[in-house]
């Protein structure tokens, strides 16, 4: 199994301690969030310390990089009309990916995190998705020669594994993968089994998380099928990493990670021993 957490979880920590916590609490791997060149608003932004360090940082904690995640969408309307294009700034979404994978390539990250996001209101759903693939297609160029490759996650107007799917194959591009949020899917009425599965080979990233009267919980302490996944994931013997999202950066009243992610890694490797049909593994056995 590979499991990592998401700095959105401990937005105060110093990569270093990011790091050493993780390698303590049995994390194969740490998935970055960033805000950009110039943003303060993480301590482990990676876009605040030279790509190599973070990648020295890294290899001296025995922990893998799961991926830079940002929030760079492409459904910013055109306004007005036609003329917008010309006059407005219809490709800033594009360069705001290629800074995000100038970061990921310079620290030796493996993905970028986007997303498509939101139909606007009375706007047809097919003219929204026509400028989406538009800008989403030329961001999955930047990521040439670079080694790195965009992650689209579901959410928003395209909240289901299908939505993902049509994206994903008609850009039809080596650069292009998902990330599939199951707590996404679950807010739209879809088992995210069914839908990890619909996915198959598209999918990188697997983001997991829990919730219980519309708050966030510690993982199997909340109302969404998180186990089944991992049993469905370990059943299969995937591959992909599992990113848990504990989002303390927005939501500064959580539990702080280390009351939390301990019990996360505990829960995970309980159920992906479980869906391997033994009692919960260790992180090494997992990783085979």
């Amino acid at each position: 199994m590979k499991l990592a957490f998401s700095t959105v979880a401990c937005p105060d920590w110093t990569l270093a301690r990011v790091l050493e916590s993780a390698a303590q609490w049995s994390f194969a791997g740490v998935e970055l969030r960033t805000f950009g060149y110039g943003s303060t608003r993480t301590a482990c932004d990676p876009a605040l310390t030279g790509g190599d360090k973070v990648a020295d940082l890294f290899e001296d904690a025995g922990i893998e990089p799961a991926g830079l995640a940002t929030g760079i969408t492409y459904d910013e309307p055109v306004f007005p009309p036609v003329i917008g294009r010309a006059i407005g700034d219809f490709e800033k979404s594009v360069r705001l990916t290629k800074s995000a994978v100038e970061i990921a390539q310079g620290a030796s990250l493996p993905f970028v995190r986007v997303f498509p996001f939101e139909v606007q209101p009375g706007e047809a759903r097919n003219r929204g998705l026509r400028r989406i693939l538009e800008r989403l297609d030329l961001a999955a160029r930047t990521a040439r020669h670079t080694g790195v490759r965009l992650l689209l996650e579901n959410g928003g107007s395209f909240a289901k594994a299908q939505d993902l799917i049509e994206i994903i194959d008609t850009i039809a591009s080596p650069w292009l993968a998902a990330s599939y949020s199951v707590t996404a899917a679950c807010a739209a009425d879809e088992d995210p089994v069914e839908g990890l599965r619909a996915l198959g080979r598209r999918c990188e990233v697997v983001r997991i998380g829990d919730v219980r009267d519309g708050a966030h919980v510690p993982l199997g302490d909340g109302l969404l099928p998180v186990g089944d996944v991992v049993r469905a994931m370990s059943a299969s013997n995937s591959r992909q990493w599992i990113v848990h999202e504990w989002p303390r950066l927005w939501l500064p009243d959580l539990a702080p990670p280390e009351d939390v992610l301990p019990k996360t890694a505990e829960r995970c490797y309980q159920w992906w021993g479980e869906g391997q049909g033994e009692g919960a593994p260790t992180r090494a056995a997992a990783a085979v």
